[in-house]
This record gives C-alpha cells, sequence and structure tokens, in this order.
C-alpha cells in the first residue's frame, strides 16, 4: 500500500512495460509462483494424457500382436486418476491465482487513491472527476480480469502448445517442421490487427472516461437543470455521449469480431491440411493409424493454443491499455514532496510573505504580484478586493496547495518550503465557500479523521459553532444522518457544522474563505457569531465579499490585480479615499 509519494510502488509502476510490472506487482515469493505452476499442469495433465490413449486403443485394436491389450487397464486407469484429481488441483490453482490477483486490485487501486491524495491541487484542477473514478473502478477491474484471463486462459495455452510441440519433435520430427509454420501466421495475424485494435481500445476507453465525468457532472448540475426547466437539453446532451460510447464500442467489437473470425478460418483450414499431411504420412506407413489421431490431437492442441491466445488477445489488449491508463496516475510527476522534510510539532501561527510571486499559467499575468505581508500570532487578517484579486490564491499559498515561483512563504520564521506540509497542516483548519460534508451522521462529519474526541470537546465546539441549539432540536441528536452532502440541512447549518469540524481541531491558524457569502442574513448573523467566537487566541485569515462581515478583523488587507492595495483597521480605510472605501459605498 502507497503510504508516501516514495514508496517502492511508484518506482515499479511503468506504463510502458505493462507486463513486467503487474508481474513485479504480484509480490509473491518465487515459490509460490512454482507451485502455482505446477498445480496449473497437475490440472490440465488429463487433457495432455487422452491423445496417447486414444492413439493407443486405436493401435492395439489394429495390430493386437505389436500393442498388448493388458496395458490398456494401466492407461484407462491412470487417466481415470488424473482426471478425478482435477477437482482439487484446480481448486488449489484458482485459489492461489485469485489469491495474487485479488491482492494486486486491492494494491492497484489503494495506490491510486494515495497517489491522488499526494498529486498537486493544479493536478486536479485540470483532470475531471469522473475520469479519475473510472480509472479506480473500470481500469483496475480490467487489469484484474486480464491477469485471471491470462491465468486460466493464457498460461494453459502456452503450456499446452509447448507440450504438443516437445512431443512431436521427439516423436516425429518431419510432422514439427509443418506444425510450426503456425507461428508465422501468428505473427502475421496480430501485425494486421494488433495495432487496429489497440487504438480503438484506446479511444474507447477516453470516451468511456469522458462519459464517466459527464455522468457525474449531469448528477450534480441536477439541481440547477430542474430550476432552469432543461431537462431535455441535459437528457439530450447525455445521450449524445452515450451515442458515442455506442459507436467506439460497436467499432471495436467489430474489429476483434473480424480478428477472431479470421483467426478460426485460417487454423480450421490448416486442421484439414494437417489432416491430409498425416493421412498420407499413415499411406507411406511412416506412422500407425492411431498416430494419426496423436499428432491430430496435438496439431489440434497447437492450433488451439494459437486461436485461444488470438481470441483472448484482444481483451489482453483491453488490460494494457488500463495499465497505460493508471500511468497517467501513478506516473505524474507533479506531486507534493514532504520527504525529508522538517516536522512541525508544535505551531504558534506567525506567517510572513515575502515578495511573493505566483501565476497559475507561463506567460500569463501573476495571479499574486510581489506580495510582502507579515502577521502575528493570534492576529485577524481580513483579505478583502475585488474578484481576481488574489484572496483565495493567498490562502491556497498559505495552506500549501499551491507552491510560488518566487518569494518566500514563513511560518513561526521557517521556510514553508523546507517544512512537511502534512505536519503544518494538524494546525491549520480551513472553513471553504463550498462546504464539503458527506452522507454521515453530525458526529461522523464534526470527527473526520480523529479518534480521540471526547463528547465534551464535541459540546464545546458545538456551542462555538452555534449548533446546539439545531443539534437538540433534532430527533436524534448529533447522531442524525444529513444525507449525501448534507442535503437534509440548510447552507447555514452545514457551513456552522464546517465550522465545528474545523474547530474541534483546535488549530493555531484558520483560514474563512467566503464563509457566509451565499447566505441569507438570518444564516448569516447566526454564523458570524460562531466565527466571532472561532477566531478568539488564534491566527486568523478571513476572506470576504460583504464588507460588513470583516469590521472586527485587527487589519483587513486590501488585494487588487494580485498586489496588496491597501492595509488597515477599519476606520483606517474608512478614512482615506481608497479603494476599500470605494467598494464599501457600492455595497450601501
Amino acid at each position: 500500500m502507497l503510504v508516501s509519494p516514495r514508496s517502492p510502488l511508484e518506482y515499479s509502476f511503468r506504463s510502458e512495460r505493462p507486463v513486467r510490472t503487474l508481474f513485479s506487482l504480484l509480490r509473491r515469493k518465487r515459490l509460490y509462483y512454482v507451485v502455482t505452476v505446477l498445480m496449473l499442469i497437475l490440472k490440465h495433465s488429463p487433457m495432455w494424457i487422452i491423445p496417447f490413449l486414444t492413439a493407443r486403443v486405436i493401435n492395439t485394436l489394429a495390430d493386437p500382436k505389436l500393442y498388448p491389450v493388458s496395458q490398456l487397464p494401466f492407461y484407462f486407469g491412470a487417466v481415470v486418476i488424473l482426471t478425478v484429481q482435477n477437482v482439487p488441483s484446480h481448486t488449489i490453482y484458482i485459489s492461489m491465482l485469485s489469491g495474487a490477483v485479488r491482492d494486486l486490485e486491492r494494491t492497484l487501486r489503494s495506490a491510486l487513491v494515495t497517489r491522488l491524495q499526494h498529486l498537486s491541487i493544479a493536478f486536479h484542477d485540470r483532470s475531471e472527476t469522473g475520469r479519475l473514478q473510472a480509472k479506480v473502478l473500470r481500469d483496475v477491474e480490467q487489469i484484474q480480469m486480464f491477469c485471471m484471463l491470462v491465468g486460466e486462459g493464457g498460461m494453459v495455452a502456452v503450456l499446452s502448445f509447448l507440450f504438443a510441440v516437445t512431443v512431436t519433435a521427439v516423436r516425429e520430427p518431419r510432422m514439427l517442421l509443418f506444425f510450426l509454420l503456425m507461428v508465422p501466421l501468428v505473427a502475421l495475424m496480430r501485425t494486421l490487427f494488433g495495432r487496429k485494435i489497440q487504438q480503438r481500445n484506446s479511444a474507447f476507453r477516453q470516451q468511456v472516461e469522458q462519459m464517466s465525468s459527464g455522468v457525474s457532472e449531469m448528477l450534480n448540475m441536477i439541481p440547477v437543470v430542474r430550476a432552469h426547466g432543461l431537462e431535455g437539453e441535459a437528457s439530450r446532451e447525455m445521450n449524445r455521449q452515450f451515442e458515442e460510447v455506442n459507436q467506439r464500442g460497436r467499432k471495436l467489437d467489430q474489429i476483434n469480431a473480424l480478428f477472431g473470425a479470421s483467426s478460426w478460418v485460417t487454423f480450421q483450414l490448416s486442421m484439414i491440411v494437417g489432416l491430409s499431411v498425416l493421412s498420407w504420412f499413415c499411406l507411406k506407413g511412416w506412422i500407425p493409424v492411431g498416430d494419426v489421431v496423436l499428432y491430430q490431437s496435438l496439431f489440434s492442441m497447437i492450433i488451439m493454443c494459437v486461436t485461444q491466445m488470438l481470441t483472448i488477445y484482444p481483451q489482453l489488449a483491453k488490460g494494457l491499455e488500463s495499465v497505460r491508463s493508471l500511468g497517467e496516475v501513478l506516473e505524474y510527476p507533479d506531486l507534493e514532496h514532504n520527504r525529508g522534510r522538517r516536522k512541525v510539532d508544535r505551531l504558534r501561527g506567525e506567517v510572513a510573505f515575502r515578495d511573493v510571486l505566483f501565476s497559475y499559467e507561463e506567460g500569463k499575468a501573476p495571479a499574486i504580484n510581489r506580495v510582502s505581508l507579515d502577521v502575528t500570532p493570534g492576529e485577524c487578517i481580513a483579505l478583502v478586493g475585488p474578484s481576481g484579486g488574489g484572496k483565495s490564491t493567498m490562502m491556497q499559498l498559505l495552506i500549501g496547495f499551491r507552491r510560488p515561483q518566487d518569494g518566500q512563504i514563513l511560518i513561526d520564521g521557517q521556510n514553508m518550503e523546507e517544512l512537511d506540509m502534512r505536519t503544518v497542516r494538524r494546525f491549520i483548519s480551513v472553513v471553504p465557500q463550498e462546504t464539503i460534508l458527506f452522507s454521515g451522521t453530525i458526529l461522523e462529519n464534526i470527527v473526520y479523521g480523529l479518534s480521540d474526541v471526547s463528547m465534551d470537546q464535541v459540546n464545546e465546539v458545538l456551542a462555538a459553532a452555534n449548533l446546539s441549539e439545531l443539534v437538540e432540536s433534532l430527533p436524534e441528536g448529533i447522531q442524525t444522518r444529513i444525507g449525501e452532502d448534507g442535503a437534509m440541512l440548510s447552507g447555514g447549518q452545514r457551513q456552522r457544522i464546517a465550522i465545528a469540524r474545523a474547530l474541534i481541531r483546535n488549530p493555531q491558524i484558520l483560514v474563512l474563505d467566503e464563509a457566509t457569502s451565499a447566505l441569507d442574513v438570518v444564516s448569516e448573523k447566526k454564523v458570524q457569531e460562531a466565527i466571532d467566537r472561532a477566531v478568539q487566541n488564534r491566527t486568523t485569515f478571513i476572506v470576504a465579499h460583504r464588507l460588513s462581515t470583516v469590521r472586527a478583523a485587527d487589519r483587513i488587507v486590501v488585494m487588487k490585480d494580485g498586489r496588496v492595495a491597501e492595509v488597515g483597521s477599519y476606520d483606517e480605510l474608512m478614512a482615506r479615499d481608497g479603494v476599500f472605501r470605494e467598494m464599501q459605498s457600492l455595497q450601501q
């Protein structure tokens, strides 16, 4: 399981070498593979022995003097024993194969989830949730099916092919030359179809990811769509994506069908030619009549093995394409690196921005343009200004979601670039503008990620977040389930739960990003009361558009075009004829 950005898995995953990558990730000792292969050979041995028995029976019936009848019971008994043992050997083999493959499935999903946790926020900004979800679910499932297919069908085909070729080479080398003519045919068939199948698999996979993303967006947009009467348009857009997936899938199925049918016809014709050659050998007296059946069975075995490999090749191609798909996440380099950096076990809450420069895209105007700001422990700083001024970006830099291209951010006098931000964030809590809750209870949402919280602490934060009255009014109290994303609560109630979740961690630095922007007057008043309690005795950054909510801030920083336009208390800024006073006059 991935536990850090430098997990061994990240170094062993190479999408350009998918088979070697998967084999290395199975993480089993060599003896495990040896026993698994032995079980495979044992369970499949009846299919290899029966052609010899059939040939011996025919030869005995044709020439009892040369082939004694007395040996037949031994052969029949051996085949019966080998056939019966298939039950335990097959069960053991599948159990061992499934154990390894299911562990691989779990490892890959765990790796993806953990890697996604370490990838930069910029990566997530560029990636659609539906596509990432498809990788965790569909692509890993395709890889699991690929491994089981190789283990159950592919390995049997390879071993049977080697068995048939070896026996033929030992008993009748002349027939081997004819048999091996199949190898160029296999190479030709794969050359003709392989690249086309891979291209269509890749296109189909990308289309499915796009559809998954579209479904996710559609579900999130249902309230907006319903409010504007756009149900028909939303359905038509999804149907358009479904039709595109349908067309891609049909094209993929067509090439797979043509590939399979061409393979079957080619090798059935080869079977007829093979029987003709064996009949000629028998008429020449080079082989007995029973060996015609033996070699035809071996030849059939070779053809069936090759046909099986060609038949499962499209599924194998899907598995390999899914490995490459996972590489888009597991090999993506934009990680938040914390390994080897200093861990933080306490924080006073002093923050300093030193000539910080940050731009989202190279060549575009900076979102933060040479900003410097010193914040003392316990100070309450309000960031205001027009949209696009850089307020939220400043907070993302403070939290470490973004890294400045130039300048420094100091926390307690230490350069953030030298600190393990995972340990720093234990002392930082964020209340975002868009509250994120999950479909658990109120208590589960508040204590999320914590295991040692007492009910006394919970009651304290309920009071501080102005939630006590709400909780007492609910039939199940704090154990009330709130629905997906808190759908059973109002906006103000959801926001106060977010504040309680922030306070339960007793942060030294609290970030409130537009915490009251989408609330009605009554809800805003209750949330504002919760905020007033929350900011006590901790360094606080409040991002706000409503200037009336920041009167109590120690200092107000006015941001404009990525720069600090003004700094001062509410009264000081109102006394000036500046940006803040102009903004305040527009809101009155």
